[in-house]
């Protein structure tokens, strides 16, 4: 097997764990959040500044250049590429990295799209329903309901910003995906099956 298997996900409707899962069955490397690691590694950025726009659009104070004194020493600063661009280039560089050297599962960061022209590639999209993602967001990071729905619309906007930023796409439309999957409904571990069944399938 060779596939690349990008997962795209709305918070805390359980697509990381079903990634996951995924990457586990097949023996293949999973790419989440040691993302974030590396990219602060190639920027020499603190892991907490990348963390922060990890997944974020473009900021005012990026474009402005307000925070490039905090890495005068990270980049090229003729390059004048606001932060959160910088560490989405390093970020889309590494998946194109990942895609070449083989099999493996990629979490976010517009992976579908950046790897649009690898034709070894399964995109998928887990979503939910509110009252699923705020019950689990409830238990997961012990907030109260109304925190929980805060959160998770908060989230979702983010990524559909960030995903529009750099892909002039809409985020969770139906067409960029072969697999859209209700994690609500087919509970994560079915979810997972489902994807498992599909690549078996298709045998890319």
């Amino acid at each position: 097997m060779n596939t690349v298997i990008t997962v795209s996900r709305e918070f805390c409707s359980g697509g990381a764990v079903i990634a996951k899962k995924v990457a586990n069955h097949f023996k293949i490397p999973y790419y989440d959040r040691e993302m974030i690691d590396k990219t602060a590694e190639i920027l020499r950025l603190s892991q907490k500044e990348v963390q922060k726009r990890d997944e974020h659009p473009v900021s005012f104070w990026d474009i402005s250049g307000f925070p490039y004194e905090e890495i005068a020493y990270a980049a090229d600063p003729s390059l004048m590429l606001p932060v959160g661009t910088q560490i989405a280039e390093a970020q889309f560089g590494m998946i194109k990295k990942y895609a070449r050297e083989g099999a493996c599962v990629i979490v976010g960061r517009c992976a579908d799209y950046v790897l649009k022209d690898y034709k070894n590639v399964v995109n998928v999209f887990i979503h939910a329903d509110m009252d699923y993602r705020i019950k689990r967001a409830v238990r997961l990071y012990d907030v109260s309901e109304q925190k929980a729905r805060s959160m998770i619309k908060h989230i979702d906007k983010i990524r559909a910003s960030y995903y529009e930023n750099y892909t002039q796409g809409v985020w969770g439309d139906k067409s960029h995906y072969q697999l859209v999957i209700n994690s609500g409904e087919a509970g994560i571990d079915l979810a997972a099956d489902k994807i498992i069944e599909y690549v078996e399938k298709i045998g890319k």
